[in-house]
Parts: C-alpha cells; sequence; structure tokens
C-alpha cells in the first residue's frame, strides 16, 4: 500500500490563498502520523485547478494507476480538482482499486457508491464556484469599464496608480509611445522604431527591450488614444490620452499597407493635406523650373481635374483664407473671457455653499452612527435595529461623499478648462496672419496643427475639415461667448 500527499494553491499571490502549500504538507503529515502511516511520496504545485493539464497532479495520477490500494491525503477536496475532467479520473481510480481510500482534513472517502456521489458532488461545487468567480471578476471588470476604468495591468507608458485605483501616465516612458506614432507616420518599420527607440534608451519596467511584435501591438492599441477594448467591449476610458485619433488612424492606415508612408525627396508643403473632390484621389505636387505646382493624380484614371494645376502661391492664398472662419475678434474674446471669469467665480461661491451644507450633513451623519453604536455597545438599542439603522446611515454618509466629491472635482475642472479654451481661440485668431509669414517648414506644422483635410475642384476649395477641437470653433457663431466653449 502506498501513501501519497497531494498539496496545491493557485498561482495567485500568497495573501489570497487559504492555506499554503506548507500548512497543508504539516496539517496532512500530521493526520497521517496520528493514523500511524508514514508517506511514501509528495506531490505540490502552484497551478490552478480550474482546468486540467497539471504535469504534477497527472504524474501522481500515472504513478496511482501503476498500483493498488493507494491511500491520498488532500487537505481539501478541492485542493485535488476543481474541473469536472480530473475529478473523472480520480472516481475512475476510486472505481479500479488504485485508490483505495482519500482522506482530507474532515473525512475518509472511499470506494462507496455514496462516497463516488458524493465525490462528484464536491467536484461539481468545486467546478461551480470556479465558474461563479469567473463571472463576478468579469461583472466587475466590465463594471470598472462601464466607470472609465482599466480592470487590468496599465499598458507601457501609463502605470497603476493602487491608491486611487487609476491608470497615470508615466513620465519615464509616456515619450516612447509619441515617438512611435510619430515613426510610424514617417514610414519607418517596426523593427527600425524598435532600434532607434532602443538606442534612444526606451526599456521595459524590468529594463529589457522592446520587441518588435510589442511595439506592433502598441501601434495597434486604441488604448493611447483614449479608447478601452477589452473582452469585446468598448469604452471611453478616464485616462489622459497620448495620442489623438486621427494619429492613431493614420497609423492604422500605414500598417495596413492603405497608406505608404515614404521618405519623401521633395518637401511639398500641402502634400497629404488635400483630396480631389470629384473623384476623391490625392492632389499630389510636382516642380517645374523651380516652381512647385498641385494637381489631381487621377488614379482612377476617369478625372479631368487633373488637367488643372495650381501654383503654391495660389494654393497659399485659398488656404490662408479657410482660417477666416477661425479667427474671432481678440477684444471680443478678452471681454468674454472677462465676464466668464465673473459668472465662474459667483458659481465657486454657490458651489461653496453647497459643499459646506454637504459637510454639515455628513458631521451630522457621522455622529449619529456614533451615538447609534454607543446606544448599542450600552444595550439600549436592539441588534436588528441597529444593522438596519447602520446601514442606512452609512449609505447616507456614502451618497454625500460622493456629492462633495463631485463638487470639487467639477469647480476644479472649470478652472482648468477656461484658460486652455481663451488660449485656444486667441491661437485660432492670430493662425491666418502667422501662415502667410511662415517659411514651408512652419506652414506645414501649422497645417499638422490645425487641418484634417482639404477637397479642391476647379482650382478652389470645394470642402474643408479642421481637427478637432478646431471645428467645433469653425462651427462655433461668431457672436457667441466663450463659455459656449467651456462645454466641451
Amino acid at each position: 500500500m502506498k501513501y501519497i500527499l497531494y498539496a496545491r494553491k493557485s498561482s495567485e499571490s500568497e495573501e489570497r490563498q487559504a492555506m499554503s502549500i506548507e500548512a497543508q504538507k504539516r496539517e496532512m503529515l500530521n493526520l497521517a502520523e496520528r493514523l500511524g502511516v508514514k508517506i511514501d511520496k509528495i506531490y505540490t504545485e502552484s497551478m490552478s485547478a480550474k482546468t486540467s493539464g497539471r504535469p504534477l497532479f497527472n504524474e501522481m495520477l500515472r504513478f496511482i494507476g501503476k498500483q493498488k490500494d493507494c491511500v491520498l491525503f488532500a487537505w481539501k477536496v478541492d485542493r485535488l480538482t476543481r474541473n469536472i475532467a480530473d475529478g473523472a479520473k480520480i472516481v475512475d481510480l476510486l472505481e479500479k482499486g488504485n485508490i483505495k481510500e482519500i482522506r482530507t482534513v474532515d473525512k475518509a472517502i472511499t470506494g462507496s457508491s455514496i462516497d463516488k456521489f458524493m465525490l462528484l458532488i464536491d467536484f461539481g461545487v468545486g467546478k461551480k464556484y470556479v465558474d461563479d468567480l469567473s463571472d463576478n471578476v468579469k461583472r466587475g471588470n466590465r463594471e470598472k469599464m462601464q466607470q472609465g476604468g482599466w480592470p487590468g495591468k496599465a499598458p507601457f507608458g501609463y502605470l497603476n496608480d493602487r491608491v486611487n485605483q487609476v491608470v497615470v501616465i508615466d513620465p519615464a516612458r509616456a515619450k516612447f509611445i509619441k515617438k512611435m506614432f510619430r515613426c510610424c507616420l514617417r514610414g519607418l518599420s517596426v523593427k527600425e522604431i524598435a532600434s532607434r527607440l532602443f538606442d534612444e534608451s526606451m526599456r521595459s519596467a524590468g529594463g529589457y527591450r522592446i520587441g518588435k511584435s510589442n511595439i506592433h501591438h502598441i501601434l495597434r492599441n486604441p488604448f493611447y488614444y483614449g479608447l478601452m477594448v477589452r473582452g469585446g467591449m468598448s469604452c471611453r476610458g478616464n485616462h489622459s490620452p497620448l495620442i489623438s485619433q486621427q494619429v492613431f488612424d493614420e497609423a492604422q492606415n500605414v500598417l495596413s499597407g492603405k497608406h505608404k508612408s515614404r521618405r519623401q525627396k521633395h518637401s511639398f508643403t500641402y502634400r497629404g493635406f488635400m483630396n480631389c473632390a470629384s473623384c476623391g484621389c490625392a492632389i499630389t505636387a510636382d516642380k517645374h523650373k523651380g516652381h512647385v505646382y498641385y494637381h489631381c493624380t487621377n488614379g482612377k484614371g476617369d478625372c479631368n481635374e487633373h488637367k488643372k494645376y495650381l501654383r503654391s502661391e495660389d494654393v497659399d492664398n485659398l488656404v490662408a483664407d479657410i482660417f477666416d472662419r477661425l479667427n474671432f475678434d481678440e477684444e471680443f474674446v478678452e471681454i468674454a473671457c472677462l465676464a466668464a471669469q465673473e459668472k465662474l467665480a459667483r458659481g465657486k461661491d454657490s458651489f461653496a455653499d453647497n459643499r459646506k451644507n454637504l459637510v454639515k450633513e455628513l458631521d451630522r451623519a457621522e455622529k449619529l452612527s456614533g451615538k447609534l453604536t454607543d446606544k448599542y455597545l450600552e444595550e439600549k438599542v436592539p441588534e436588528r435595529i441597529y444593522e438596519t439603522k447602520s446601514k442606512q446611515l452609512e449609505k447616507e454618509r456614502a451618497d454625500l461623499e460622493t456629492k462633495i466629491s463631485k463638487i470639487s472635482r467639477n469647480t476644479k475642472k472649470r478652472t482648468l478648462t477656461f484658460e486652455p479654451v481663451k488660449k485656444l481661440f486667441l491661437e485660432a485668431s492670430r493662425a491666418k496672419k502667422e501662415f502667410l509669414e511662415a517659411k514651408s517648414k512652419k506652414k506645414r506644422r501649422i497645417l499638422e496643427i490645425l487641418l484634417s483635410n482639404l477637397k479642391l475642384k476647379g482650382g478652389e476649395i470645394a470642402e474643408v475639415c479642421f481637427k478637432m477641437p478646431y471645428q467645433l470653433l469653425a462651427n462655433t457663431p461668431k457672436n457667441a461667448d466663450l463659455e459656449f466653449m467651456l462645454e466641451w
């Protein structure tokens, strides 16, 4: 007869285990000593039992399959398995007599029909436990994502703030994310990106090189512009984006081969920003006798617009005129700014009063909770009433704390948003003047900031689309006040 001990814990951290492996071994060895037997073989492993495939467990079953009348020691039945397939193997060994008895800390299981039946129930309960646990974790992850939180390890470029349970930007590595996408849009291969950024000291949190596959995954991950995708769900995250959605979309086109971003011999200001309104093909540029001309590529072979050539100076004037849509009188902006500041100040006073009243209510609820506890300890309040009232007060306190936190966030948000909006108005209003005075490279930088796409037809601009938030600015009535923009 062979006496075998099996001890297991899941792969999670030590503090989450019901009992560590060493504690299980100690309990079972003590039990064997009390029974007057000596353990012949001990198997231990740190691996989840929710699915089959544990190496040492299978090795133990093969050993038992070659023996007769084995006694198997395990702290609890669920230490042996939490899945039906492995459970069936153990029951089969009981029926064949390879296992004479299973000994746990609280019972002995033999090959009798009732014992095997109860054992199968135990295995089923274990399976139900892991299924319910999995469902609860998935449900919790879905709920967190719907609230804008990320339920897993933060991607490269971010860190998990475990105190506040949020994802924050990693100041040491976020810059490399932006460089990855810029390099991709410039036409560098993933291999070249990996090599270049490695030379610039980009490393993982463990100090290792970031491989090509990881960089490819980063370039395909919408998390970096604010969209979380996991388990078939996609939600807008509360974390700060590192790139814009437009940059991400352009990178996807490059990676998919829809747009071949090549290193160019000539740097033409408008190439890549304009399309033909008639056929949708790109507007390209050529240089003849010292002058740059723009025209439709006629990629589909059926467009007459490619016969119309525009000199770069004419395009300069056309593009400069569209910046009038972003122009607001600076004096008006300043006046609207002062008016909005005064209104904001009045709003702060109102917020402060509301917050003060909520703090008083919270203090009252905490005092009531303290008095209730004192009376319960003095046995002046029945336990049933104490529990009911205690839950009501706890809920009231939680609601008040949420309201106080929301007021504080809203006040801070309005204060932080105000100045950037004012700056946006002023910079957009000065865009035309700066554009006309700029050289070719600076003009292109201005276009990269403001412009998404232009469509030309008949030598004129047929359609224009600005990048966000400048498109909203272009759609804003010229007589709108600055506070209107705070609603963005």
